[in-house]
């Protein structure tokens, strides 16, 4: 008897083929996984990030695979700059379906040493650019009556950093980061109910502990003491977070508005 394959009805509800999705920050650990994952469904993507060099040559690398990518290197701190940037992806093809946001800035400054500078740079690309991503991605959707905004937030923007899982060799993660992530999550349920009649979703991504392999994640007794933590026993690989960034980006969430999907391995659920 022949093994069964996929229905082409599933397959359709995680197709995107024709669709314009906008990538920001999207040359890093996570998002290069990301855009990745929405060029295998069809999408044409639009990588954007700080790093023009990381950014071109993430594109280049989906491409030689035969899908659709581009780089629109910017600074997600610099407003003009997303707003630059937002028509700049959208006339690519006509449209912008999906904007996928994971940029962020954080100091590594512990709390008692933090100066105002600090604290309002770390708000302002994070929280702030999220704010304006979120903006200038809905003003272009509006006509179109339709779209999927996907915000990055992080399991410390929902519970606290344990301090004494850093250990000597690495900061705890600081204050400015968690406050801005949490903030994220509050912009997503107030956008996607504002959105909403406009056929427009906004969600949230809460990635765990997906440590870089050439930072934290090189650093195996860290690495032990954060599995610790984690249900799973494990951390997470970049390809974990992508499904999810997928399943919100096609029809196949057409229902799910003004949420957050956790892929953390367990770690909030403690």
């Amino acid at each position: 008897m022949s093994q069964p394959s996929i229905h082409p009805a599933a397959a359709a509800r995680f197709d995107l083929t024709g669709r314009v999705a906008w990538v920001v920050g999207g040359a890093g650990l996570l998002g290069g996984a990301v855009c990745r994952a929405l060029a295998e469904h069809g999408a044409h993507v639009v990588g954007s990030d700080v790093r023009p060099e990381r950014s071109e040559g993430l594109a280049a690398s989906i491409r030689e695979e035969n899908l659709s990518a581009e780089s629109l290197p910017f600074d997600a701190g610099d407003e003009a700059a997303i707003v630059r940037c937002a028509d700049a992806a959208a006339s690519s093809r006509g449209r912008l379906d999906v904007v996928v946001n994971m940029a962020y800035f954080y100091t590594k400054t512990p709390i008692d040493r933090m100066t105002t500078a600090e604290w309002e740079k770390g708000m302002h690309v994070t929280l702030t650019g999220a704010f304006l991503i979120g903006r200038e991605a809905a003003r272009i959707m509006r006509p179109q009556q339709r779209g999927s905004i996907i915000q990055f937030s992080s399991m410390y923007g929902m519970v606290s950093p344990d301090p004494r899982m850093y250990g000597p060799n690495h900061e705890v993660n600081p204050i400015d980061y968690g406050v801005a992530k949490a903030g994220v999550l509050q912009l997503v349920r107030y956008q996607s109910v504002m959105l909403a009649p406009h056929n427009i979703r906004v969600n949230a991504i809460v990635p765990g502990p997906f440590p870089d392999p050439k930072d934290q994640g090189g650093d195996a007794e860290f690495v032990t003491r954060l599995t610790a933590k984690v249900p799973l026993g494990r951390v997470g690989v970049p390809e974990e977070i992508a499904g999810a960034v997928v399943f919100l980006a096609s029809d196949a969430s057409s229902y799910v508005t003004g949420t957050q999907i956790i892929a953390d391995g367990g770690w909030t659920a403690w």
